[in-house]
């Protein structure tokens, strides 16, 4: 693993889950968005764009992130949206799971992408924050 890539897929993955859960403190739902961050260095985020990605269809995504990730000037894109646990292709759903929303956040950084799965708390309006797994491969933008 090059020394960078722990890094960026944890500085986006952070600042997804800090965006989740200002939306979840404000009372709102949580919309599909896109971050994008250029970093300054490995642990360190030099500029970020985020992205209302409400709307668009699973073709479209895949090719707003297929665009932007062959930009020199990206170097990570998050995408968070929330689904349906059972709806998940890459995590088979524990027999006991039940369907719960889950908000999933993509990490795509230099070619490679993961992705995190972070439980909605509903009570205290907060995420149950998933852990950043490089052994996950995911498949799912980058073809």
């Amino acid at each position: 693993m090059p020394p960078w890539e722990h890094a960026y897929f944890r500085a986006v993955l952070n600042a997804a889950q800090d965006h989740a859960d200002a939306m979840l403190a404000c009372g709102g739902p949580l919309r599909p968005t896109g971050l994008l961050m250029r970093m300054a260095a490995a642990d360190r985020i030099d500029d970020a764009a985020l992205v209302d990605l409400a709307g668009l269809d699973q073709a479209t995504l895949q090719r707003f992130v297929q665009a932007n990730a062959a930009r020199p000037d990206v170097d990570a894109i998050g995408l968070s949206r929330m689904m349906r646990l059972g709806e998940l292709v890459d995590v088979p759903a524990p027999p006991d799971a039940g369907a719960r929303d889950v908000l999933v956040i993509y990490l795509i950084a230099r070619g490679r992408e993961t992705w995190v799965v972070n439980d909605i708390d509903t009570a205290t309006h907060r995420l149950q924050r998933g852990e950043l797994d490089l052994t996950r491969i995911s498949r799912t933008f980058l073809n």
